[in-house]
């Protein structure tokens, strides 16, 4: 009998061809890659240095950083299908490693959710200010001075957790017979680069570390577009 759940469970190690879960979450990490890819292009070019120049800059640009935060939203939701798929795969080694790394993709996203939230209503916040009569201008400012304040702590929490959860899934991918060990190893240097990162921001702030932070994700999402297409050529 245990030799039987034995060999049930190294039949169901892998990607396994046709399964709905896998193919799902390979073409949500390549949706997800891109969507973050073309998301992350504007905010990159922004200038987070002063706040006059930021308020300035977000109200004249308002529905393009909203359009981004959008797609880095969804993105990273294509993202979190996409380690599903990764984590329904590795069944023997480093499957404890996967689900741990798929438990804090969960809390990942609940935090880049709400922070890009955040950045969907710090620039309509912005408008309505500019916009507002002279007698609700000070108000209309109590709230764009409010909402940074929210993002302050955030922001960190999430590259922690982000990459944290980077990490996990590639310790899970390097101890498992399913993935090539240079994409594991790949994964882990990028998930601790980003974890200090974060512990650095919660202190700093980001405005001082955002490029190592832009750098950090445009090296991240090509490898989310890999496992991506990885998973896709055994799973279609």
């Amino acid at each position: 009998m245990e030799n039987e759940k034995e060999s049930t469970m190294t039949q169901q190690q892998g990607i396994v061809k046709g399964d709905d879960l896998q193919r799902i979450g390979s073409a949500s990490f390549i949706i997800g890659a891109i969507l973050m890819a073309i998301g992350s292009i504007w905010p990159a070019s922004v200038d987070i240095s002063g706040a006059v120049e930021m308020q300035k800059t977000f109200g004249e640009k308002a529905v393009i950083l909203q359009a981004c935060a959008l797609l880095m939203t969804f993105g990273y939701w294509g993202v979190m299908i996409g380690t599903a798929g990764i984590y329904r795969s590795i069944t023997a080694g480093g499957a404890a490693w996967a689900r741990l790394g798929f438990y804090f993709t969960l809390v990942a996203t609940t935090l880049w959710t709400v922070g890009q939230s955040l950045n969907v209503s710090w620039p309509a916040a912005i408008v309505t200010w500019q916009q507002a009569p002279a007698a609700g201008k000070e108000v209309a400012y109590g709230v764009v001075a409010a909402i940074p304040g929210f993002g302050r702590g955030l922001f960190p929490m999430e590259v922690i957790v982000i990459w944290l959860a980077v990490a996990l899934l590639s310790i899970g991918m390097v101890h498992s017979a399913v993935y090539p060990r240079w994409l594991g190893w790949f994964g882990l240097i990028l998930g601790i680069s980003g974890v200090p990162l974060g512990i650095i921001q919660t202190f700093t702030g980001r405005e001082s570390s955002f490029i190592l932070f832009m750098v950090l994700m445009l090296l991240t999402i090509p490898w989310w577009l890999v496992c991506g297409v990885w998973v896709a050529r055994k799973a279609w």
